[in-house]
């Protein structure tokens, strides 16, 4: 059987370069923008190939053309998500996986795009931004959401662009770079003569507002930025770099903590501060020894309470049981208070938490925390993450049938925390945050509206996250362009404490205020100045990008009327 697309060569020069090298030179270029290579203004014409499939001719049936374009996907996520080979060598097979159900997005994009072109007669620009936000925001919602190497985060660098994310997300800013690499697409198409001169201008016309509109919008939301009316809150930002393993060492455990103490005691000394800091920040999990809760309705082993208590204590039942919960969560408890005392100001700093009760499967809860003590060693706030990673963190229905975990390479799954907590510092109001909910814009969006509608919206968000699973890769880079979007769809300072990096300190419009090194130690102190402007994201969320989905609903499901009722007349001849 023939290939329709391929048969179309003579009529279309794009066509004569084949499928399969458009669709595999796609996956290529899109790589290139993105890091390790980060050839970010490529980002603006790495889409050209997919978008020459788009403009072929629209008799593209039958499987080797899709079969071709799903292969460009899987060349651009195996390649771009390299980095989840690296925490072990299981996660392989979820690399692989993930790479092959993320090219599923860039075939869905060209799909929609064509019935947008030649079925409903759009013209390119606006069909190709509408099918790529579509399938970036779907991307960002199926299966808890995976927002890395999305094209508007290539941009990062470009502050003014950026600040269209506070409206239309960081999916609507890749959409804005999607408009202009069609619209010069439309303008090669015109070149090679293949396009009418009206078809080329009004695409070009069509580009160059969406572009301009946004580098304008951008222009007027640079300069409402707030004064900087009051003193900055002045943290310290440790970073350390322990790379780390599925397999966890307890006999390292000193040593992280050791490398972690020298580097803030470093810091704290430095002759050029101005004093002590308001606050340290140490990143997620780096105190390596867990803290207890112990449920009063848990009944301890009563070999156990008396190896605690010590030989002969008395005493009645319940009163003996309460000692010995009270004493065992104090013995991890104070070794921490110990070090909050000795830097002598507030510390937030990451942590694994166990919580024993009859009330889970397995008897205990695990949660990932951030931990903020005050300078007398007292406990101020304990923020439980909310949005644990699938497959990273947990295992679905293993909360229920622990026997799940024996099949991956995690001993137990975390437990997710059920709310957002704000600790006041020096006069501004701080929300921890873990590791990859700064990948996903909705949480954030949770996080500061729920703390809002509580009374106080976040004057900083405070993320922890421990990337030494990935080895100083490009992983680094991607995580921090998400915390970048992140501060600018929530007009919310963002500072990021790293093991391995990249620390950061980000401000409300998304300016790298300043960063730590890759897979090296560091100390950042810096001053930052909360934002507080109204954002529409904070408003209207994924509504305005929401709409693009609606669009390519109503395409699959005419496709699918379409396709039924070519079936039944043939199903009636028979």
């Amino acid at each position: 059987m023939s290939d329709p697309i391929a048969s179309d060569e003579r009529a279309q020069p794009a066509a004569r370069l084949g499928v399969w090298p458009l669709a595999v030179g796609g996956g290529l270029t899109m790589f290139l923008a993105q890091p390790p290579a980060d050839l970010w203004p490529l980002a603006w014409l790495a889409p050209l190939p997919w978008l020459a499939l788009v403009q072929l001719h629209p008799a593209a049936r039958g499987r080797r053309p899709w079969l071709a374009m799903w292969c460009g996907g899987c060349t651009y996520w195996l390649l771009a998500i390299h980095w989840l080979r690296l925490p072990h060598p299981v996660t392989s097979i979820g690399w692989v996986l993930l790479s092959f159900y993320l090219a599923l997005y860039p075939l869905l994009f060209i799909w929609s795009a064509r019935r947008l072109v030649h079925r409903w007669r759009w013209p390119l620009v606006p069909a190709a931004m509408v099918a790529w936000v579509a399938c970036e925001q779907l991307r960002g919602e199926i299966l808890g959401g995976f927002t890395f190497a999305g094209l508007g985060h290539t941009q990062w660098r470009w502050t003014t662009l950026i600040q269209v994310a506070d409206t239309v997300g960081a999916v609507g800013v890749g959409g804005v770079v999607m408009a202009g690499a069609a619209g010069l697409a439309a303008v090669l198409r015109l070149t090679f003569g293949t396009a009418a001169w009206r078809s080329a201008v009004l695409n070009l016309l069509m580009a160059a507002t969406v572009v301009g509109g946004s580098l304008a919008y951008g222009s007027w939301r640079l300069a409402t930025e707030p004064p900087h009316d009051r003193p900055p809150l002045d943290m310290l930002l440790v970073q350390g770099s322990i790379d780390t393993e599925l397999k966890q060492d307890l006999a390292a455990a000193a040593g992280v903590v050791g490398q972690y103490d020298l580097l803030t005691v470093e810091g704290l000394a430095d002759p050029a501060a101005p004093g002590p800091p308001d606050v340290i920040v140490w990143p997620e999990t780096m105190w390596r020894w867990p803290l207890v809760e112990i449920d009063p309705s848990e009944q301890i082993p009563e070999p156990v309470v008396e190896d605690v208590l010590g030989p002969g204590a008395g005493g009645t039942p319940e009163g003996r049981q309460a000692r010995a919960r009270t004493l065992l969560e104090a013995e991890r408890f104070d070794a921490l208070a110990s070090y909050a005392r000795h830097y002598a100001t507030t510390w937030i700093v990451g942590v694994d938490r166990q919580r024993f009760t009859s009330k889970a499967a397995a008897r205990v809860e695990h949660f990932n925390a951030a931990v903020v003590l005050d300078a007398a060693g007292r406990m101020l706030a304990c923020y439980d993450k909310m949005y644990p990673v699938m497959f990273g963190e947990y295992v679905p229905l293993a909360d229920r049938f622990p026997l799940l975990y024996r099949l991956t390479p995690l001993r137990a799954g975390l437990t997710a925390g059920t709310r957002p907590v704000l600790v006041e510092v020096a006069g501004y109001g701080l929300a921890p945050t873990i590791c990859y909910e700064t990948a996903l814009p909705t949480a954030i969006r949770t996080i500061v509206l729920r703390l809002s509608a509580g009374g106080r919206r976040p004057d900083v968000i405070v993320n922890l996250t421990n990337d030494g699973w990935f080895w100083g890769s490009s992983e680094l880079d991607m995580h921090l362009a998400a915390a970048i979007f992140r501060a600018v769809e929530v007009r919310t300072p963002v500072m990021v404490a790293a093991n391995t990096g990249i620390s950061a300190a980000i401000d409300g419009s998304g300016r790298l205020l300043a960063s730590g090194p890759r897979r090296a130690t560091a100390t950042l102190r810096v001053g930052i100045w909360r934002d507080g402007r109204w954002s529409p994201w904070l408003t209207a969320g994924t509504i305005p990008t929401g709409v693009t989905l609606a669009v390519v609903a109503v395409l699959a499901l005419e496709w699918l009327v379409m396709s039924r009722l070519a079936l039944s007349p043939a199903s009636g001849r028979q």
